[in-house]
């Protein structure tokens, strides 16, 4: 192994029992270690799919393969666990729930395998017709993972709320945002009252910097959408245009102390929700179905504000996929044995109703080129009518950075620039925006120092 990775909350990981042993072989089995994401659903799929690969008794080098699924640890993150398991020689051959950033991280430590030449991997392409989509998956050059869902994410609204506050639609452009939260002032005590709505949006990782992850959802979909796309970082350049960071900072800082920071679970189920919008979910549709809450009618997407009519909107791809694990403790035979499994569950025959179960489950579109006309999804997308309102944001949506320091990066912008600035804005009234200037300065400098950025 090129580098060893920094062992990350190791007693605590450890003391919780969740670290997995490595793929064992003997009498003619070979085991191989599979880590799901860190949730029931996920880890419920990829249990059925091991079982019915395993009574295929698939054999290779030799030996019978059977696969073993286990959940990923999840904390402080499930990347940092990831990262203790690879110190420690318990990680897994193959897991799921990794993004482009992180993979970065992987790819130059050359603890993930270099898949893009693969015959296997050509075959999963043109199996889920993903040659295109899997373009911007590429790290310096080089594919090291396979695309598993995207989640284009978008604005969830509060029907009930906006109809009351006279809005039709989900505002679009900075001007009607604004209007909409001046309409919510003077109808706090009134309708919104009413309707039990005390709050404009609801954010509680707003003031948290170990939840560095939740600026994809929070900074990185409002900036792009107000800068006309492009990255944060290119190469080893923090390219953050000041000017729409700062509209993206003050995006939330009209909104003054109408921000809720307190956490409510879950929130959009109970009978009255509180608040105008969040930042939707798209694994919670089929919670909210059940829960008998109705597309269009109590909930609705909407796009990412942008400053004039006519911008495009973009948002943020949380989209993750599978890896393969190169590790002294991972012998040939595992490896050999992680990308028959996978290549299973992907191939010809069974892909199209893999990818089905999958929505099935977890409500999270997977990475296909053919979901639109591809037959298979037909009668779901009839069924959850949510899918079909979040698939046009798929077009506009950017994933994450690619660089080894994400986790710094993006801690910093927080730490230094946007949970001071909230500090500010929750003792604001909502439209009275402080000015983010200052705090941008501070986090960009922060970012480039945590990052070793130019």
């Amino acid at each position: 192994m090129k580098k060893k990775l920094i062992a990350l909350v190791l007693s605590a990981i450890m003391a919780a029992g969740i670290l997995g042993g490595c793929g064992k072989s003997g009498g003619g089995v070979q085991e191989v270690d599979f880590w799901s994401a860190p949730n029931q659903g996920q880890y419920d799929y990829w249990v059925e799919k091991a079982e019915a690969f395993n009574a295929t008794k698939t054999e290779v080098n030799g030996k019978v393969i059977e696969v073993k699924v286990q959940q990923m640890p999840e904390s402080p993150s499930s990347e940092a666990g990831i990262q203790t398991a690879i110190s420690t020689s318990t990680v897994p051959a193959v897991s799921e729930n990794i993004n482009r950033g992180f993979a970065a991280t992987l790819a130059q430590s050359g603890v993930v395998y270099d898949i893009q030449d693969e015959d296997w991997f050509k075959e999963i392409l043109a199996n889920r017709a993903m040659e295109t989509a899997v373009e911007g998956w590429k790290i310096d050059g080089k594919q090291y993972v396979i695309p598993l869902y995207i989640n284009p994410m978008a604005f969830q609204w509060n029907v009930k709320a906006l109809e009351a506050l006279g809005f039709d639609a989900p505002p679009i452009t900075q001007a009607q945002y604004e209007a909409l939260i001046g309409a919510f002032v003077e109808e706090k005590d009134g309708k919104m009252a009413e309707l039990g709505v005390t709050h404009t949006f609801y954010r509680p990782s707003l003031i948290r910097a170990d939840q560095w992850w939740e600026r994809w959802y929070d900074f990185q979909m409002v900036y792009q959408s107000y800068n006309g796309g492009g990255n944060w970082v290119d190469g080893n350049t923090l390219s953050l245009d000041p000017e729409n960071t700062k509209k993206a900072f003050e995006f939330i800082g009209a909104l003054g102390n109408s921000v809720m920071t307190g956490e409510i679970t879950p929130l959009w189920t109970l009978d009255q929700v509180p608040i105008l919008f969040s930042i939707n979910a798209p694994w919670e549709i089929s919670q909210l179905k059940e829960a008998g809450r109705e597309y269009g009618v109590d909930y609705v997407y909407g796009p990412t504000i942008v400053e004039n009519e006519g911008d495009t909107a973009y948002s943020y791809a949380d989209s993750k996929g599978i890896v393969f694990y190169k590790h002294d403790s991972i012998s040939q035979d595992e490896h050999d044995g992680a990308v028959a499994f996978i290549s299973w569950v992907y191939s010809a025959e069974n892909s199209a109703k893999a990818d089905l179960e999958w929505l099935e489950v977890t409500s999270m579109m997977p990475v296909r080129g053919d979901i639109a006309e591809n037959e298979t999804f037909a009668p779901i997308m009839e069924e959850l009518p949510a899918l079909r309102g979040l698939a046009e944001y798929i077009p506009n949506a950017i994933p994450s950075m690619s660089h080894a320091k994400m986790t710094e990066i993006q801690t910093a912008l927080t730490e230094a620039g946007l949970a001071p600035y909230m500090e500010e804005v929750l003792n604001a009234q909502p439209l009275d925006t402080p000015d983010a200037t200052g705090y941008v300065e501070a986090a960009m400098e922060a970012m480039r120092t945590a990052g070793g950025l130019d």
